[in-house]
């Protein structure tokens, strides 16, 4: 009876490409993580309509940007990227999977996202250009 001197290599290769995928999948599901969260609490209005405030905010009075967004918008990620860094006070909802991002959704219109609040401004989609000088018109950068 002969052996293949190659068979363990071949294991230990297989168990390294396994391994590989797993990592790799667990990489590409955190970028894909739910947004199915919310930085507020209570009824949140949309900027230029009247404040029907259900409870407390938990962030500093009412955020400086509303956003609606989804789990799976590489935009939506950039956008809280952009916030995070410039420590913009904001909330965001996940308009597929949480109540009140669907409803405010559905009060705007909303067709594709993210769709930011800021001011008055209301942004489809995220550029920072963009998304900073709204910042500036409202003093908030």
């Amino acid at each position: 009876m002969t052996t293949n001197p190659d068979k363990p290599q071949r294991k230990h290769m297989l168990r390294f490409a396994i391994f590989a995928v797993v990592i790799l999948f667990i990489i590409v599901q955190t970028q894909y993580m739910s947004v199915d969260r919310t930085y507020c609490e209570g009824e949140v209005p949309v900027p230029g309509q009247p404040v029907r405030q259900a409870g407390p905010l938990n962030i500093n009075d009412a955020p400086d940007v509303l956003m609606l967004g989804a789990a799976w918008c590489p935009a939506c990620k950039a956008a809280t990227r952009f916030f995070v860094k410039n420590n913009i006070n904001y909330c965001e909802y996940d308009m597929e999977k949480n109540a009140i991002g669907a409803k405010l959704y559905q009060e705007v219109n909303g067709r594709g996202v993210p769709i930011l609040f800021i001011g008055e401004h209301r942004i489809q989609g995220f550029n920072a250009e963009t998304v900073t000088r709204a910042l500036q018109d409202t003093g908030l950068f």
